[in-house]
């Protein structure tokens, strides 16, 4: 893993598992403390819905923030900004009444404005520092990082909320925010260059290059499908389906989780493993991780057995990361150089409200037909993800040469 060296890469890449890490553990300790002190699910949920607002508002400035400022200021300042959020949240939780928790809410807003700049100008910054034929294992490598730290931090979180004080996990947070933006400082790129990755035209025009352009356009709408299907996997859908369809108890809805997650690092693995594999089928790959999947989720809504299931569901983790890995390479060589950032800003400003919504969507359909109902549907709209893919050619066969310029 050569490519490792490259002191450009590796800061990245230490970046972003930093900041991972401390998004998470601020997540789940907003969350956990406004549960504590309102009793309500509603308001606590809110932490969510207002981190969604603020990446819709930042999707339509980052191009213009990125090209006037320069990649390394953006970046670094963003978290060390968010450090000083977290320090202006951790105050305002503290203390009760309504006017107090609005704005707990506001910082919450600014603090996921800050964030939102960091996953497309990554996105950005990659072709620039790792050679085209590194893609798919520089994508493999971040992926499995980001895995790693997430399953740590979501595995950790919770019971640092209840076994550390909470002004020690708001200061583990910070720090680790301090570390990101110190990452990203040593980082050495050409900013002119980096600069001709932000799209100087509208924002209209970068919509529209979203939809005009077959493959992104494509992927999206896979994205879209995928997420849907994918929100049966959440803690409550799947507890339910555990209790109710399995008879089991929380111990087994713990194993599904942590069966995935180990699933989702050995497929981030074989991506890396087998890259030169995968850059010659990415297409085929997309579209066969799709069919797997579909069928897997089929295995795990009618077996009776819940060792089946954990199988079941440590079996799609490589699937899903091995698809999601291919999609980010090809999106990273279809898009003009130019229009990256604007283009996956706006495609994260579309995917991120989506993914709340679905929450409620796949919520409804099991509360109304049952949670085993809820996974036979999301393996139809894998199907229909599957046939997307199969409709289109120039993704199914897509070959380096097909990038546009």
């Amino acid at each position: 893993m050569q490519f490792l060296h490259n002191k450009n890469v590796f800061a990245l890449l230490l970046s972003q598992s930093f900041q991972s890490l401390a998004g998470v553990l601020v997540t789940i300790v907003l969350m956990v403390r406004i549960y504590q002190m309102t009793d309500s699910v509603f308001l606590a949920g809110l932490i969510l819905s207002f981190m969604s607002f603020a990446s819709i508002a930042a999707s339509f400035c980052v191009s213009p923030v990125l090209r006037i400022l320069g990649f390394k200021k953006v970046l670094a300042g963003a978290n060390l900004l968010r450090a000083v959020f977290i320090i202006l949240m951790a105050y305002s939780v503290t203390h009760h009444g309504q006017a107090f928790f609005w704005i707990t809410l506001l910082f919450v807003f600014c603090f996921s404005f800050a964030g939102a700049f960091f996953q497309p100008a990554r996105f950005a910054l990659l072709p620039i520092i790792v050679p085209k034929k590194q893609y798919v294992k520089a994508n493999g490598v971040i992926s499995l990082s980001n895995q790693l730290f997430l399953t740590a931090g979501w595995g950790l979180g919770g019971l640092l909320t209840y076994a550390v004080p909470f002004e020690l996990v708001v200061g583990a947070a910070i720090c680790l925010f301090v570390l990101s933006g110190a990452s990203i400082s040593v980082l050495h790129v050409n900013e002119e260059e980096a600069a001709g990755t932000a799209e100087t035209a509208s924002v209209r025009s970068i919509w529209k290059d979203l939809m005009i352009i077959p493959i992104v356009r494509d992927i999206t709408v896979m994205d879209m499908l995928e997420a849907l299907a994918g929100s049966v996997w959440s803690s409550a859908i799947l507890l339910a389906f555990t209790a109710a369809v399995l008879h089991e108890t929380e111990v087994w809805w713990g194993m599904f989780n942590a069966s995935y997650f180990i699933g989702a690092i050995v497929g981030s693995v074989i991506a890396i493993r087998f890259s030169s594999f995968f850059e010659r089928n990415m297409g085929y790959a997309i579209m066969f991780s799709s069919l797997v999947m579909s069928a897997l989720t089929l295995l795990f809504s009618f077996s009776p057995v819940p060792f089946l299931c954990a199988l079941a569901c440590a079996a799609m983790g490589p699937f899903y990361q091995v698809r999601d890995i291919c999609q980010e390479t090809m999106l990273q060589e279809v898009i003009p150089e130019q229009k990256r950032i604007g283009i996956m800003a706006a495609k994260n400003a579309i995917l991120t409200p989506w993914s709340g919504v679905t929450y409620s969507i796949m919520g409804l359909v099991a509360d109304a037909a049952g949670a085993k109902i809820a996974f036979i549907a999301a393996a139809a709209l894998y199907i229909m993800t599957f046939l997307i893919a199969l409709a289109q050619p120039r993704l199914v066969h897509y070959r380096r040469e097909n990038r546009v310029q």
